[in-house]
């Protein structure tokens, strides 16, 4: 996905799974160019980040840390432009490290807000 918006909620959760597991910082800023709004908000118990460049830097600050690790997409609930999800983090092939449920607000199929619970 390169800047295009995605059809369904769960395609976009998927991009957005991507934005997190893109190593190449092109790439990376060019899929979540369709998914996030230009001003989207990104919370978490660690972290608050405004914009798509705020966003991709904490990202990249993920990335660095946990340099093996990837993130799953877990079950999708959605309604009224509100997405639930779950999500898993960890070595490829391996046991989940961590794991957590996020809320995503879409407004005209990008994500403007997302709260990020860990379990």
């Amino acid at each position: 996905m390169t800047g295009e918006k995605p059809d369904t909620v769960t395609d976009l959760l998927r991009a957005y799974i991507s934005v997190w597991n893109e190593r190449t910082p092109h790439t990376r800023q060019a899929i979540a160019g369709g998914v996030f709004t230009s001003d989207a908000y990104y919370v978490d118990p660690h972290t608050s980040a405004q914009g798509r460049s705020a966003i991709d830097t904490y990202v990249a600050g993920w990335q660095q840390q946990f340099p093996q690790f990837h993130f799953d997409l877990g079950e999708v609930r959605s309604h009224h432009d509100v997405a639930h999800f779950a999500w898993s983090f960890g070595p490829a092939g391996g046991p989940p490290a961590a794991s957590g449920r996020d809320v995503a607000v879409i407004e005209e199929g990008r994500i403007s807000t997302i709260y990020g619970f860990f379990d």
